[in-house]
């Protein structure tokens, strides 16, 4: 190896690759004609062709390898590749045979280091602009951004990986089957007259502090709650565009009746467990009705603008209102999802998926 400094689920979801899709893709990957893809921040780039040679990197290198990965192509077309693993293992090396010959970028890596991949296109999670794109432009070497942190962004962000991927026909296939999933929980939360009041955290330790954090406001996370049929009660208080730490004082002010934990760089049944036995935790209404729960894990949490954030949207929708979603397997859901969206085996799910969930026979 090389290194550089470093989802019984409703029939109506399964997903399958088309024919007419795979034929797109060829049909794109002929084509030589120069094209002007602008991304969902509004920046267009010129290629001469299809970029044949595809490098992503940065700190949310494993949101971006994610969705890249979705489209059949990514495999032959990526040479480098940020830093995917989290916590559990980067899951791009399950999808990708040749995952260990690619050129592998840390967080860290500077727009020089990136260039060493040669790359026709870089692909970078929109934060990323200042302090990398910009200089890649000044090296001349397009740079394409994703945003991912809403459902109608990831819309777009979708079809701009559709052009790159000279495949428009699996990025509309893709935007179907979110949409198809959305709706499946909207239309049964959208009518509530009742919602519970939910608080989501992120636990996060740094230099041995440990620290609940809330999402902002238009934040993936915080949406899942909404159309998930939840009442977040941080959102007030935290209009920002980023993490913000809260303390104990205010999480008893809100007490919610139901809380939902997330730690990406943690053992998350691990903090679960401290919260339960926490004296301060034990006076709250959500700890005493045993409604705090953490969100499932297999490689990548389900909360995160990954792709597995539809997965995890199902699977809140049924934490918050099991009444709604009797319906709903979330075995089936997952091991469907693994399937379509990357065509992974039943073994491969079992052994890679499964396990991680702590789903064993």
């Amino acid at each position: 190896m090389k290194k550089i400094t470093t989802f019984v689920l409703l029939a109506l979801f399964t997903f399958h690759l088309t024919a007419t899709g795979q034929n797109e893709s060829s049909a794109g990957s002929l084509q030589s004609e120069p094209l002007v893809i602008t991304d969902s921040s509004e920046n267009s780039v010129t290629l001469d062709k299809l970029p044949e040679r595809i490098t992503f990197s940065g700190k949310a290198s494993n949101l971006v390898a994610d969705v890249l990965y979705m489209f059949p192509e990514a495999a032959n077309r990526i040479v480098g590749v940020g830093n995917t693993d989290q916590f559990n293992g980067p899951f791009a090396a399950l999808l990708d045979p040749d995952f260990d010959s690619k050129l592998f970028f840390e967080h860290s890596a500077g727009p020089e280091q990136l260039a060493a991949s040669r790359p026709d296109l870089i692909i970078l999670k929109n934060y990323l602009k200042s302090s990398l794109g910009d200089p890649l432009g000044q090296l001349d070497i397009p740079v394409l951004y994703l945003n991912l942190e809403s459902p109608e962004f990831y819309e777009k962000d979708l079809r701009v990986l559709g052009e790159v991927f000279g495949n428009p026909g699996r990025a509309e296939q893709l935007i179907s089957y979110y949409r198809k999933g959305i709706s499946y929980v909207t239309e049964r939360t959208s009518e509530l007259t009742e919602r519970p009041s939910v608080l989501f955290l992120y636990h996060s330790t740094k230099d041995g502090v440990a620290a609940f954090n809330t999402p902002p406001k238009e934040w993936i996370q915080t949406r899942m709650v909404e159309m998930a049929g939840g009442n977040p009660v941080w959102t007030d208080s935290h209009q920002g565009g980023n993490w913000s730490k809260v303390n104990m004082e205010q999480i008893a002010a809100w007490n919610p009746d139901q809380v939902y934990i997330v730690a990406y760089k943690e053992n998350v049944d691990e903090v679960l467990s401290e919260m339960y036995s926490s004296p301060q935790w034990m006076e709250m209404k959500a700890t005493r009705s045993g409604r705090i729960k953490a969100f499932p894990v297999d490689f990548y949490s389900w909360d995160q603008p990954d792709s597995r954030w539809i997965l995890g949207l199902q699977w809140l929708g049924k934490m918050i209102h099991p009444e709604l979603f009797g319906d709903l397997d979330i075995e089936q859901m997952t091991r469907s999802f693994f399937r379509d969206l990357y065509n992974l085996s039943d073994e491969q799910f079992n052994r890679e998926i499964a396990t991680r969930l702590g789903w064993t026979n």
